[in-house]
């Protein structure tokens, strides 16, 4: 996972080279590199030398590149004592004249060594100088251990990679394809979308990442995060649904708009895998029966089962109404597995209808799924169902002030889980105090769109919305922060972790932020911070002692872990 760049790495700091004596024996030629740079994955311009046949940079680059992250460093001139001063784990102060210095890839420069003193934390470092037109040029392979950061070198490429050093409890893995980012932002959509990543648990030690964009892709990690092996499935509808990782079988949902409003058109195949991911069977819901014109259409998705019954908590834009409008709700389909086929009535108005619904969850209680909807007209509120397909328990978990369909509602789900006696929902939610009125597009009044996170718990023992019990973990509004959209992970029936991610208001990622909390949604400890972890797309999972989820960011991908112990 870590390679270290085997051909010596020089890196360039421009300051002034007061003090420094040269001799003629130690002149060498320099050349403008042609190799491309890379930090974290994101491809830098940079003032770059070849000297020798080695290649050589701008330090104060590199310190601007790697500022904000676990290899953040500083550097200052001590002009009395000749020596380039580095401190590690501050954010770069920028020249306050930043070089404009132009050279040319056609003609050669003079480089000479250069006595100027490296301090890296105070101690002195026997690294080798170089003078290049006054300036002063160091060696970056001592600096990346002692720093630190890591580099890879690909030969084919001729493209230089530059990471940030992992933090404790983080492994950079490899991959077999191309990787789209998933991090997680301050940015709080009016409607979910359907999830592209998931990590899967094998219970063998082992996950898979699995990923849709083109084509379903799998990808295997064993216990060390060393990548085994990988397998792609294509799409078989051009839309994709969502994943679920059942007991004993794999499910992939796909699906195709049916503008024309065929009755007899295929909207939603749901596909059956076995563990290896070899296709079995699957069953189809055609546009007729589930008045369907656009599958999982401005909603998220999600799957649960119990015994032999599949429940697909899904979203459609329906047929044409009276008043020439296309109209978006909830779907909910139920499979019995040994047939694969559709149990229940999907029809316009099911009997846990929700509409428009942005976002759906779905758990089995025993035989009892309960459902889980973020709607904003018909109800308006953060909603929860339970039933069997033909009649519902309806309870509004958080109402949602404004006027029916205003689709801003300022609340985001980010997890539904269950204890031994409650329903839990994590989730966020603006001061709704502030505002004035609430559009298709905009909080009128609100000036930030700041959140606290918040649980939603209710009762087993009594639905009733008078029995939810809203506790606050955290208050952002009026801050100067931003917090993301919570992440809830259920460890065992009466422990959970809920996690976020931090951002200041120019909407730069922060600290990670997780708090545990019992069965009752009461916290068990104090709000945990660690530095330089990403949440993302993908839900984080427990896997054997440890809570894991990774991300892809800047064409690298990180498993990060938080041990339970």
């Amino acid at each position: 996972m870590k390679r270290i760049f085997s051909v010596l790495l020089i890196v360039l700091l421009v300051i002034p080279a007061l003090g420094t004596t040269t001799f003629a024996s130690s002149t060498v030629k320099a050349k403008v590199t042609e190799s491309s740079t890379y930090f974290d994955g994101e491809q830098r311009d940079l003032n770059g030398f070849n000297i020798s046949n080695n290649n050589y940079f701008r330090l104060r680059d590199v310190a601007e590149y790697f500022s904000g992250t676990a290899s953040q460093f500083d550097i200052t001139w001590n002009k009395a004592n000749n020596a380039i001063e580095i401190i590690t784990g501050q954010a770069y102060t920028p020249e306050k004249k930043a070089s404009s210095n132009y050279y040319s890839r056609n003609r050669n420069y003079s480089a000479t060594l250069s006595t100027s003193k490296v301090l890296v934390n105070g101690q002195l470092q026997s690294i080798t100088a170089y003078n290049i037109d006054e300036n002063n040029y160091v060696q970056l392979r001592d600096l990346a251990g002692k720093i630190p950061f890591d580099i890879e070198y690909d030969v084919q490429s001729d493209r230089i990679s530059l990471f940030s050093k992992v933090p404790d409890h983080a492994y950079r893995v490899k991959t077999a394809v191309k990787t789209e980012s998933n991090a997680v932002s301050s940015y709080f959509p009016r409607w979910k979308s359907t999830a592209t990543s998931y990590l899967v648990n094998n219970n063998d030690g082992t996950v898979s990442v699995l990923e849709a964009n083109k084509e379903v892709t799998i990808e295997s990690y064993n216990e060390k995060f060393e990548l085994t092996g990988n397998k792609s499935i294509p799409f078989e509808l051009p839309i994709f649904g969502g994943f679920y990782s059942g007991e004993k079988y794999n499910y992939i949902a796909f699906g195709q708009e049916n503008r024309e409003e065929n009755d007899s058109k295929e909207v939603i195949r749901i596909v059956r895998y076995d563990k290896s991911f070899n296709r079995v069977d699957s069953v189809s819901i055609k546009g007729g029966e589930s008045y369907t014109v656009s599958p999982f259409d401005s909603g998220s998705g999600s799957m649960a089962e119990a015994g032999d019954t599949l429940v697909f908590h899904t979203s459609r834009t329906r047929y044409t109404t009276e008043d020439k409008l296309n109209h978006q709700s909830q779907l909910t389909i139920i499979v019995n597995t040994q047939t694969m086929t559709v149990t229940n009535d999907l029809g316009r108005f099911q009997k846990n209808h929700v509409s428009h619904s942005f976002d759906q969850y779905v758990l089995f209680d025993g035989a009892t799924h309960v459902l889980v909807d973020h709607g904003d007209a018909y109800p308006r509120s953060i909603v929860l169902n339970k039933g069997n397909g033909t009649s519902y328990n309806e309870v509004d978990l958080f109402n949602i002030p404004g006027k029916i369909g205003a689709n801003t509602t300022g609340v985001s789900i980010g997890g539904f889980e269950m204890s031994s006696a409650n329903y839990i929902v994590a989730m966020n939610t603006i001061d709704h105090s502030l505002v004035k009125e609430y559009t298709s597009y905009e909080m009128v009044g609100l000036e930030k769109d700041q959140r606290d996170i918040v649980l939603s718990v209710l009762p087993k023992a009594n639905l009733s919305s008078t029995a939810v019990n809203h506790i606050t973990l955290a208050k952002y509004v009026g801050t100067n922060q931003i917090a993301s959209i919570p992440k809830l992970v259920k460890i065992t029936d009466d422990k959970m972790m809920v996690l976020w991610q931090e951002f200041d208001k120019e909407n730069h990622p922060g600290d990670l932020k997780y708090v545990l909390i019992n069965g009752e949604g009461a916290t068990t400890g104090g709000i945990q911070t660690i530095k330089n972890f990403v949440l993302s797309e993908s839900s984080p999972i427990v896997s054997g002692d440890k809570i894991v989820w990774y991300t892809n960011n800047k064409g690298s991908r990180l498993f990060y872990s938080i041990p339970l112990n």
